[in-house]
């Protein structure tokens, strides 16, 4: 068996492309060989950053609003009907922070939507359709999956959630053989959590609680994306990697004396 990286001649689809995150998972499989679907509700950003003579055609942008009932429609309009998906990432994710008596239920419906319903929807629609065995489907979750975090409901309960759909869905399309995992960031250095950053006392705080002492950079989730598509991960399923720099395994802070 042949173990590499090179994804020549495979398709891998990600959602939230426009991203930090979902740009830099694009990048690394652009750079092994892959062909990129691209899908977010605007790619100008990722656009500019990839837009050049040699990865021209090997990705394609598709601005598709996940917001909207009629997603599935323009997602099946706009692909091609021989093409498979050899690896779905379903990265798209929406966070609004408020405290739990005072959190709105659109914005509860809203990152619901796009944080488990469409993961759902998609990855349904996908592995029906454009999915041979031996495909593989990546969730990206959080640090929320699996500990509490305040001011911040639904995405809390939105990734619990996700986590537990990618060991369903694991099980059922066992006999599709296709595998499905999930990845949890820990704190990532990101357009998202730049006020966090800036801030030098929640910076610091954030990064003591880590082993590593650092946040995770977008090429620390993305490379772990880039294992669980290829065949190094093959006897891999329905897990949850916690990309975090060793967030959930710190108990007390190791004092220096």
């Amino acid at each position: 068996m042949s173990i590499n990286f090179d994804f020549s001649n495979k398709n891998v689809l990600v959602t939230g492309a426009n991203g930090d995150i979902g740009s830099e998972i694009t990048s690394k499989f652009l750079e092994a060989g892959a062909n990129c679907i691209c899908l977010d509700k605007d790619l100008k950003y990722l656009k500019k950053i990839t837009i050049s003579k040699k990865y021209r055609k090997k990705i394609f942008f598709l601005e598709i609003n996940f917001e909207k009932k009629n997603f599935s429609q323009i997602f099946l309009k706009n692909m091609q009907k021989n093409i498979f998906i050899d690896v779905l990432i379903n990265n798209a994710g929406y966070s609004s922070s408020k405290n739990f008596l005072e959190y709105n239920y659109e914005e509860w419906k809203k990152t619901l939507r796009i944080n488990l319903e469409i993961p759902f929807l998609l990855s349904q629609l996908i592995s029906k359709k454009f999915m041979k065995p031996g495909s593989s489907i990546i969730n990206i979750t959080s640090l929320a999956a699996e500990q509490g975090f305040p001011n911040n409901v639904a995405y809390v309960a939105s990734k619990g959630g996700l986590k537990q759909l990618t060991k369903a869905m694991a099980i059922d399309l066992s006999k599709k053989n296709i595998r499905v995992n999930s990845v949890g960031p820990g704190y990532v250095k990101t357009k998202m959590t730049k006020k966090s950053w800036l801030d030098k006392k929640k910076r610091n705080n954030r990064s003591d609680r880590i082993i590593l002492n650092r946040w995770a950079n977008p090429s620390d989730i993305a490379n772990t994306c880039l294992f669980l598509g290829s065949n190094l991960s093959e006897y891999i399923n329905g897990q949850e990697i916690y990309v975090d720099g060793g967030w959930l395994s710190k108990g007390l802070k190791n004092d220096k004396k």
